[in-house]
C-alpha cells in the first residue's frame, strides 16, 4: 500500500508539471506550441492561443534532411524535438528554443534505425528514446545527451519486437514500454532498465490484440491501456499490472470505432479517450469509467474531421484537441467540453498545415 501511494503521489506531481500547474517558486511557462510534420520533410511550429485554442504560425517551418516523417515526440523538459523518419529509417533532432519555442536543427542531429522508422516514444525522465521499426522488425533504444541531443545505442540495441512493430507508448512510471505488432495481432511488452535504458520482455508478452493493431494509449494513472486495431475497426482495452507490467483484457471485450482507427489520445485528466478514423474522416470520442476503465462512445460522436485523419494531440491544459488531416492538408482544432468530452470545432479551423501532415506533438 505504501509503495502505491508514493507511486500515485510522484506521478500527480510529474502530472502537475506536464500538463502546466505552476508551482509558487516557478516562472509561468510559455503558451504551449504545436508541432506538425509533413510528408515534405518539413517540420512546423503553432503557437496555441490559451484562451480561444487557435492556432498561429510561429517562424518559418524547418526543413528536416530526410523525408517521409512519420510522428514527431518532444522531451519532457521541452528542449528537443525527435522525428521519426519512415523511408529514410532514422530519427531527426531539432531544438527548441526555450523562450520563442521555434526549431532549429541540433548538432548532433541525425541517428539510423533499422528499416522502416515509425513511433519515437521518450521515457518520463527524458534519458532514452525508443523507436518502432516497422519493416526492421525491432525497436531501436537510445541514451540521450541532455546537452546535445545526440543519441547513443543503449546495450543490446536494437531489440526484436515480434513483426511489424507500429505505435508505442511508455508507461507513466517509466517502468514498462508497450508496442503493437501490425500483422501479429498482439502487443509487445518491455520492462525498462532504468539505469541503462535497456529492454526485457515482460512475462506473458505478447499480449492479444485486434487485426493491425496500429497505436497505444496509456491513460495518465498507469492502470489502462488502449489500443486502436485498424482492420478490425476496434478498440482494445487493458488493465495494467503496475507490479509486473502485464495486460490484461478489460471485460466486455473489443468496442467498436470508426472506420480504420489510426491515432488514440486519452485526454489529460483521464476522463476521455478520442480515436482519428483514416477513412472515416473523423473523431470518435469516449468516456473512461475511472474505476473500471470501460469505454462508453460520447453523446454525439463520431464528430467531423478533415479527409483522412493520421495525427491527434491534446494540449497539456486539456482543453483543445487537434487532428491532423493528411489528405487535406491541413489541421482540425477543436474545444473539449470538460463536463462531456465532447467536441466543437474551433472557429477558424480547419488550419493550413502543409503538404501531407502526419504526426503532430505539443509542448
Amino acid at each position: 500500500m505504501r509503495s502505491s501511494f508514493c507511486f500515485v503521489f510522484l506521478l500527480a506531481v510529474a502530472l502537475g508539471g506536464a500538463f502546466g500547474v505552476a508551482r509558487a517558486d516557478e516562472a509561468p511557462r510559455p503558451p504551449s506550441v504545436a508541432y506538425v510534420a509533413n510528408d515534405a520533410g518539413t517540420v512546423r511550429a503553432f503557437r496555441i492561443d490559451a484562451a480561444t485554442g487557435a492556432l498561429a504560425p510561429l517562424g518559418a517551418a524547418v526543413t528536416s534532411p530526410d523525408k517521409n516523417p512519420y510522428s514527431v515526440t518532444v522531451d519532457p523538459a521541452g528542449r528537443w524535438l525527435f522525428v521519426a523518419h519512415g523511408d529514410a529509417s532514422s530519427v531527426v533532432a531539432f531544438e527548441i528554443d526555450a523562450t520563442s519555442r521555434e526549431l532549429k536543427p541540433a548538432a548532433h542531429s541525425r541517428a539510423e534505425t533499422p528499416d522502416y522508422a515509425v513511433f519515437a516514444a521518450i521515457e518520463p525522465a527524458g534519458r532514452f528514446l525508443y523507436v518502432s521499426a516497422m519493416v526492421g522488425d525491432a525497436i531501436a533504444a537510445y541514451a540521450i545527451d541532455p546537452s546535445s541531443a545526440a543519441l547513443t545505442p543503449v546495450p543490446g540495441s536494437p531489440f526484436a519486437a515480434g513483426t511489424r512493430p507500429s505505435g508505442s507508448a511508455i508507461h507513466p512510471s517509466g517502468r514498462y514500454l508497450y508496442v503493437t505488432n501490425l500483422t501479429a495481432r498482439s502487443v509487445v511488452g518491455f520492462a525498462i532498465d532504468r539505469g541503462t535504458g535497456a529492454l526485457q520482455p515482460l512475462p506473458g508478452s505478447p499480449f492479444p490484440a485486434g487485426v493491425n493493431p496500429r497505436a497505444i494509449a496509456i491513460e495518465p494513472g498507469g492502470r489502462f491501456a488502449y489500443v486502436v486495431n485498424a482492420a478490425s475497426n476496434d478498440i482494445s482495452s487493458y488493465s495494467i499490472d503496475f507490479d509486473t507490467g502485464a495486460l490484461a483484457p478489460l471485460a466486455g471485450g473489443p468496442v467498436p470505432t470508426g472506420e480504420n482507427p489510426r491515432a488514440v489520445v486519452v485526454a489529460p485528466g483521464g476522463a476521455h479517450l478520442y480515436v482519428a478514423s483514416h477513412f472515416g474522416d473523423s473523431i470518435w470520442g469516449y468516456a473512461i469509467d475511472r474505476a473500471s476503465g470501460a469505454l462508453r462512445p460520447l453523446s454525439g460522436k463520431p464528430f467531423a474531421a478533415g479527409k483522412n485523419p493520421r495525427g491527434l494531440a491534446i494540449d497539456r491544459r486539456g482543453m483543445f484537441l487537434y487532428c491532423t488531416n493528411y489528405g487535406a492538408n491541413t489541421v482540425s482544432a477543436y474545444r473539449i467540453d470538460p463536463a462531456t468530452g465532447a467536441l466543437s470545432e474551433l472557429q477558424g479551423s480547419p488550419y493550413a498545415a502543409g503538404d501531407g501532415p502526419f504526426g503532430i506533438a505539443i509542448f
